[in-house]
């Protein structure tokens, strides 16, 4: 009886441990694939068009541009892969990280599902959507006028 308990239990630490082994390791593989993203929203019907790929600019930082009219409307946005993989879906943090001021940088979520960004232009133009990986914690985003 002592034995089977036993061989039970190495059963079940071997199957948790390989759980989080394997965790660990899509993680970091998502980590490997930030030049994966698009700029995805309203203006692409939020599909992955490569026009908005986005391309890195320095290590972990990553961008696109795109011409917005003014007309007084916002633009929801968000980056995400073409498979809207977890991790992968970079949406606000905070509730109050939803509406982006130009030149302001605020926190992404990337395990996010409906928290999409949102950016009214002052005035038509070209502008660039950066994300920021570099650093610690979750990712900053910023919008920026060309």
């Amino acid at each position: 009886m002592i034995k089977k308990n036993i061989f039970v239990s190495l059963i079940l630490l071997t199957t948790i441990l390989s759980g989080c082994a394997s965790t660990a390791i899509d993680t970091f593989t998502q980590e490997d694939n930030y030049d994966s993203l698009y700029l995805r929203g309203v203006f692409t019907w939020w599909e992955a068009d490569e026009k908005y790929k986005l391309v890195e600019k320095s290590e972990q930082v990553y961008s696109t541009s795109i011409e917005l009219i003014a007309d007084g409307q916002p633009y929801d946005f968000k980056f995400a892969d073409a498979e809207w993989t977890p991790g992968l879906n970079c949406g606000f943090y905070r509730k109050k990280d939803q509406v982006i001021i130009l030149g302001k940088a605020v926190s992404t979520n990337c395990e996010s599902t409906d928290e999409n960004f949102r950016f009214t232009p002052k005035e038509t133009g070209t502008f660039e959507f950066t994300i920021d990986f570099s650093g610690f914690g979750s990712p900053d985003v910023i919008v920026n006028k060309l």
